[in-house]
């Protein structure tokens, strides 16, 4: 039966060795270098087919006696990911296993001491006793232990790598990274020196290596793809072309050939099983028509498909949602983020599991998400397709990875070598918090990092004002350092002053603590008089509640309240006023609030300069306004929306009789 060659945006295996084409200058160069060197650098941009060129090119020079590899991802942990693969490779070694027993040639002379090995040293000698072929290890997409990998988590395998290669073992490394991540390898080439020493950029494909892919195929003998005869070099030359475009290059990027083919084979025979002879010619390749960006038009239309596919079952998926599902499968640089079910959820906690699961197995059907039974996580089918993805996300999406990236590296170094976050850290995560599951130590973390901060505040107030003190200052002096030494724990200096009564409070409470030494009393007579929900709080609970209102996005702190009015007797007639509830600390960020009447008001738009004004409202009884438009207009020239439900109040606010 002919057979597909094409492997669409899946990479080439040692068994696709007969249908990979337009390699052959690296595989060569590939080969030599690994009898010359214990590890190889193989680098280039995304997309350009390393990962093929290891696992397809590279080993199909081998014969099957002489190759034995074991393919490493990171995974969760790079250290836990490298055992894994060994002990399933039979590495597994038995505590009271003798290794002196099994000395070869790949090992020191019989005359050396025998070096004592590591346990990883010991996996690797025990994977190759089981067949006696020399293990290849080779670590795909190294930049995830740079991109997601703690500090910790990459000491720990560049002490493992040192003690590989000083090990003697029948071993060697094969590292594969994108090119713009090897800036990242300068501490690992500090301990490894011989790590760049022998390296390989992979180039894209230029004009006759595209050649070389799209002839080769064709004449594969057991391919169900030909060329129109005579057309070979014009139908190549097209599709080069039209992938590059208008650009001014010389080369073009692998996936889009791979998904432009895929599109091609598809217009041609509309297969979606891949199985029927497809002739490429030259007029069907002008049919394509204008391509564009090859990989974020064809997101588009997966999502778009997925999104009509499931809308019968899931009404509120809309693409932009199908997206936000999506998007946790790629870092904020735009690479791979393998993730398992679980996480994922834990990532979308507001959304349906069964939804989200639904979404997944629609994109694993059509190869974008791959599945590891390995590790039991999904993954984006290739690195190229990641930067689209990242491309698609909310400003707030953006934010919130990089406060989890925030959290995760601060924590991920020990405890006796970590810096506590600073204040623009902690007030820049902090609105985020509830949206983002925390481990234990992550929390403690954050908590400390508060508490350190509090304290060193109030140091700093207590120094100041034993300064001013020892100068003999006026005593308004020593009373106003004496307020900054209560408040500076809760972050609202500033905001305190904006504000009269707040002013007037504090100058009260200072003379409070002049009188009696303490700083709580000058909490109550502060907040005191700030409105009824700082009563009959304690000072935490106070602190928790100014420190939100000071820091967090004032669009979550606003909110519309109302009263019934006691005039109400019966009747149709309401009357109740109305208002807008904020931090009055925050006043100066409002310009007005515009208030959008309907049928059945007097005066169809009220518009308040002052946001914290109250005013009455009769609702007559005639028309019917279910709700109320309210614009919130910001100082920066935004505006927040919202809207209250006059049938929602009146239902939980009955007029008395």
């Amino acid at each position: 039966m002919k057979k597909y060659p094409f492997k669409f945006l899946d990479s080439y295996q040692r068994e696709d060795r007969g249908v990979f084409f337009g390699r052959d200058e690296e595989i060569n160069a590939l080969y030599e270098m690994v009898f010359q060197s214990a590890t190889v650098l193989v680098y280039g941009a995304s997309g350009t087919g390393k990962t093929s060129l290891i696992n397809c090119g590279l080993a199909g020079k081998f014969q099957p006696h002489d190759w034995h590899d074991l393919m490493i991802r990171r995974g969760a942990d790079i250290n836990n990911s490298l055992k894994s693969e060994l002990e399933k490779a039979g590495g597994k070694v038995a505590t009271d296993f003798d290794e002196t027993k099994y000395l070869n040639e790949w090992e020191v002379d019989n005359t050396s001491e025998v070096q004592e090995l590591t346990p990883i040293s010991k996996s690797i000698r025990a994977v190759y006793q089981q067949s006696f072929r020399p293990v290849y290890l080779i670590f795909d997409q190294f930049e995830e232990l740079f991109i997601l990998g703690s500090i910790s988590e990459q000491e720990i395998f560049i002490e493992t790598i040192k003690g590989i290669l000083q090990s003697g073992q029948p071993v060697k490394l094969i590292f594969s990274i994108r090119e713009e991540y090897l800036g990242y390898l300068f501490e690992f080439e500090k301990a490894i020196p011989q790590l760049m020493r022998k390296k390989l950029r992979v180039e894209p494909m230029n004009l006759e290596k595209v050649k070389q892919v799209i002839v080769g195929a064709a004449k594969f003998e057991g391919s169900n793809i030909s060329i129109k005869e005579g057309e070979e070099d014009a139908v190549a030359e097209s599709i080069f072309n039209k992938i590059k475009g208008g650009k001014k290059s010389l080369t073009i990027q692998l996936p889009f050939l791979q998904v432009f083919l895929d599109k091609l084979y598809l217009n041609i025979t509309g297969d979606k099983k891949r199985e029927m002879p497809a002739e490429f010619t030259l007029d069907a390749v002008n049919e394509m028509g204008e391509i564009g960006d090859i990989l974020s038009n064809f997101l588009e239309e997966q999502v778009a498909d997925i999104s009509k596919e499931l809308k019968g079952k899931y009404p509120s998926l809309k693409p932009e949602l199908t997206w936000k599902i999506l998007s946790p499968f790629a870092t904020l640089e735009g690479t791979k983020d393998p993730i398992t079910k679980k996480e994922l959820f834990d990532r979308l906690p507001d959304l349906d599991q069964q939804m989200v699961a639904d979404v997944v197995e629609a994109f694993s059907k059509n190869r974008l998400l791959r599945y590891n039974e390995n590790t039991d996580t999904f993954e984006i089918a290739h690195d190229s397709l990641a930067k689209p993805i990242a491309e698609k996300r909310s400003v707030e999406e953006t934010a919130l990875l990089e406060i989890k990236r925030l959290v995760k590296s601060q924590v991920g170094v020990k405890e006796e070598a970590r810096e506590f976050f600073t204040e623009k850290q902690l007030i820049y995560i902090e609105p985020y918090l509830c949206k983002f599951k925390q481990s234990e130590e992550e929390r403690n973390w954050i908590v400390k990092s508060k508490e350190a901060l509090q304290l060193e505040k109030q140091k700093e107030a207590k120094r100041k004002y034993d300064d001013l003190v020892k100068s003999k200052k006026s005593m308004f002096l020593k009373i106003a350092v004496g307020v900054v030494v209560v408040i500076a724990g809760l972050f609202i200096v500033l905001a305190m002053k904006a504000q009269k009564n707040a002013v007037d409070a504090l100058v009260a409470g200072a003379e409070a603590i002049s009188a009696n030494n303490t700083s709580i009393q000058l909490l109550n007579e502060v907040l005191g008089s700030s409105g009824e929900k700082y009563e009959n709080l304690t000072n935490e609970q106070i602190q928790d509640i100014i420190y939100k209102e000071k820091t967090y996005p004032l669009d979550s702190l606003i909110e519309i309240r109302a009263s019934v009015s006691p005039s109400n007797a019966g009747g149709n007639n309401r009357n109740y006023t109305m208002w807008l509830e904020f931090p009055l600390l925050r006043k100066d960020e409002i310009r007005e609030v515009q208030y959008n009447f309907c049928k059945g008001f007097i005066d169809q738009t009220r518009i308040s300069k002052d946001p914290s004004s109250s005013f009455s409202i009769g609702y007559l009884g005639y028309g019917y306004c279910p709700t109320m438009k309210i614009d919130v207009i910001l100082s920066d020239g935004d505006t927040l929306h919202r809207y209250f439900s006059f049938k929602e109040f009146f239902a939980s606010n009955p007029l008395t009789e």
